[in-house]
């Protein structure tokens, strides 16, 4: 019994631990130049690489802002001014149970401006103005997105940054007591877990299963629960927590779609209900992701033959003549697995992490389609090294982005990208 409520409190509780980790690098971690308080914005200033490892699966066609909000102290205004026209941004609004409370962005907004005010649990402040957010917990991660046509264009974006704001005093926030480590050391999971419980309580129609998950330590604000539970309950945490980790990486097939051979982002993705299995594992895998209706996600892991994608062989990736139906852009994403689970980019000669319809000089075939070169080493054709994806030099996976997909894509109606395995070692 111990063993399988260990199984369920870890799959339930990770998304926090996940989020207290990452919040915790960002505002408090010593070992970081570029901390900044709570309730001030950290802008990303050069598209993601293989040197960005500050969260899981980046994209490489839009630059990043965020905010870690802390509303203990009071309600926090973000406006954004007015943005050029045509070009994707957005701003999520995430708990700490990684659902999306709000959005602002391209899709909704427009132009802008867009003025909100969030407000923390058992604040009822009438006299609010304009649109007013009730955040369920009182750690809330803003995260900001703005379109990047390359390098030359980052200039651009830099102003598109500028028009967003966070009105709030400079906050030393709620500073965690216990540095997250390992998500796989059980008292440290249970201490950081617990004690971003106590700033962010769990909905009230969870409470039956937190009756069951006390007996093995998960208390809200009891950060010192691992020695207060019975013996048995430590070693069914020592025992079972690695193999918990490890079942997060095939979670994420409860609630996606297959379609055509690609893993599709499922209806839940950024609000999840009660799939827990879905939100641990996109936690893990894509920590951030954006609700489908705002970008849609798929991946690809195998070949036609369905053998795994690797780079010491030669694939083409087909992208048929109606391309990737969206109402903004789209993008495919190389990335290489880490031994926790999670997806980064790998260095490469040209420094191509992405390719999609805004990549310049791509070479497309005379029925319309795109075939794009899947390969470790430079193709020796000039035409094929237009349109190359370079490949780490062992396992991949491709990740599909297409924002503000079209109804073709969130219904799977749409005709998919198809790898080819052209040869191997």
């Amino acid at each position: 019994m111990l063993e399988s409520l260990v199984e369920s409190a870890f799959e339930y509780a990770y998304p926090l631990f996940a989020v207290a980790h990452t919040r915790f690098r960002a505002v408090q971690d010593p070992g970081n130049t570029q901390r900044h308080p709570p309730n001030t914005v950290r802008h990303e200033r050069h598209l993601s690489d293989h040197h960005s490892r500050w969260i899981t699966a980046p994209n490489n066609d839009t630059l990043y802002s965020n905010a870690w909000l802390d509303l203990s102290h009071g309600p926090v205004q973000v406006r954004v001014a007015t943005l050029p026209a045509g070009r994707y941004w957005s701003v999520a609004f995430m708990d700490a149970f990684t659902n999306h409370i709000a959005m602002l962005g391209q899709r909704l907004d427009g132009i802008g401006p867009a003025d909100v005010t969030l407000v923390g649990p058992g604040q009822h402040d009438a006299s609010l103005p304009g649109r007013v957010i009730r955040a369920p917990g009182n750690d809330v991660w803003l995260f900001g997105r703005w379109l990047v046509d390359g390098a030359e264009d980052l200039s651009y974006a830099y102003a598109m940054q500028r028009q967003l704001e966070v009105l709030a005093p400079a906050s030393t926030g709620q500073a965690l007591r216990v540095a997250p480590g390992a998500a796989t050391d059980a008292r440290n999971f249970l201490a950081v877990v617990n004690e971003s419980l106590a700033h962010n309580p769990p909905p009230a129609h969870e409470s039956e299963l937190w009756r069951c998950w006390e007996i093995i330590g998960l208390r809200p604000g009891a950060v010192d629960a691992w020695s207060t539970v019975s013996e048995d309950a430590r070693t069914a945490w020592t025992i079972n927590i690695v193999a918990a980790f490890e079942r997060l990486r095939i979670a994420g097939a409860s609630g996606r779609t297959n379609i055509h051979g690609w893993v599709a982002s499922g209806p839940e993705i950024g609000n999840f209900g009660a799939n827990f299995a879905l939100r641990a594992s996109v936690a893990l895998g894509g920590l951030g992701a954006l609700e489908p209706v705002e970008a849609r996600y798929f991946v690809k892991f195998h070949d036609q033959a369905m053998h795994g994608l690797d780079g010491r062989n030669r694939y083409v990736l087909r992208v048929p003549p109606a391309g990737i139906p969206t109402d903004s852009f789209w993008s495919f994403s190389m990335y290489a697995p880490t031994a926790d689970g999670k997806r980064v980019f790998v260095e490469n000669p040209i420094r191509r992490y992405s390719i999609g319809n805004r990549t310049p000089g791509l070479v497309s075939n005379a029925d319309g389609s795109l075939d794009i070169s899947l390969q470790h080493k430079a193709p020796g054709d000039p035409r094929r090294l237009a349109n190359w994806l370079p490949t780490p030099a062992g396992p991949f996976q491709i990740s599909l982005r297409a924002y503000l997909p079209s109804q073709a894509l969130l219904d799977g109606s749409v005709e998919m990208p198809t790898v080819i395995f052209i040869d191997g070692p």
